[in-house]
């Protein structure tokens, strides 16, 4: 038998938690199910297997129907052996107060705050709070080729990777997409220094490298390996931003939302002040 508080049993005993309460009937409506003198109709499981197949709807909605029909025997039992105190009144009291607060707050919420969040303003939280952010890993924005000694057009690979020239990235990109190669291409993405690391044979990476003042050029019996490096970050500095996005997106709004509800509560105190509407007795 599900184990219930003697605080929440009072709570769904005065409130009728559940819906249909004692002796409620509806004539608009054909009930589901019947405890007592307690009814469940359709419009108490508004909501219920939304979104789902018909089969897994009508699922959802026979677990609901058997879970009211269980908590609403094991309330007729609770309201036979506890005894309503002014302790359970008000907790019920509070619990309904509480619920109109939140749903009026969710309203208020929904209508006042502002969900956009600009790269601006992810940037300025990101640059106020980067200590917080010490990612522990090596970052690195580079472009990266590892190709096949034995594939035809590698020394001009070699040649294009180190120019300068658009046209020259661009059959860089040609070439590394014709012949299936290893490749990062995109120089404001933010990668893992490690799985560059892996890619090359131990030790060719220096420190001329990871300041970009030099491209690695580097070959084995079987790959060349070329590296430009734009910037790189050890595990001391900062996670990279486009690494914290979601997280930091979801933090400003967490703060927008808290910031409404303070300003809220405080001009409803002070028009309540004004108003003469409470006093507090000394």
């Amino acid at each position: 038998m599900k184990i219930i508080s003697i605080g929440l049993l009072a709570i769904l005993s005065l409130v009728a938690i559940g819906c249909g309460g004692k002796g409620e009937t509806r004539e608009d409506e054909k009930p589901l199910a019947r405890v007592g003198e307690r009814y469940l109709y359709p419009s108490d499981t508004e909501g219920i297997g939304q979104g789902m197949s018909d089969k897994d709807s009508l699922y959802q909605l026979d677990i609901h129907v058997q879970q009211w029909i269980s908590d609403q025997l094991m309330l007729r039992v609770a309201e036979k052996n506890v005894k309503v105190t002014k302790r359970m009144e008000r907790m019920v009291t509070d619990y309904q107060s509480n619920l109109i607060m939140s749903e009026y707050e969710k309203q208020l919420i929904l209508e006042q705050m502002d969900t956009e969040v600009t790269p601006e303003q992810l940037a300025d939280y990101y640059g106020e709070n980067k200590e917080q952010y010490q990612s522990g890993i090596d970052w690195v924005q580079c472009h990266f080729v590892k190709a096949k000694r034995s594939l035809e057009g590698v020394e001009d690979l070699r040649k294009w990777f180190k120019s300068s020239d658009e046209a020259d990235f661009e059959r860089v990109k040609l070439f590394c997409a014709k012949n299936n190669t290893m490749h990062i291409l995109n120089e404001k993405l933010w990668i893992k220094y490690d799985k560059v690391l892996r890619e090359v044979p131990d030790g060719s990476i220096t420190s001329r490298h990871r300041n970009g003042s030099s491209t690695l050029d580097r070959s084995d019996d079987n790959y060349i390996y070329l590296l430009k490096v734009y910037e790189y970050r050890d595990k001391e500095d900062a996670t990279p931003l486009p690494q914290l996005q979601t997280e930091i997106t979801r933090i400003i709004l967490h703060l927008r939302h808290n910031e409404i509800l303070r300003s809220i509560r405080r001009q409803v105190y002070e028009e309540g002040k004004s108003a003469g509407r409470f006093e507090v007795f000394k």
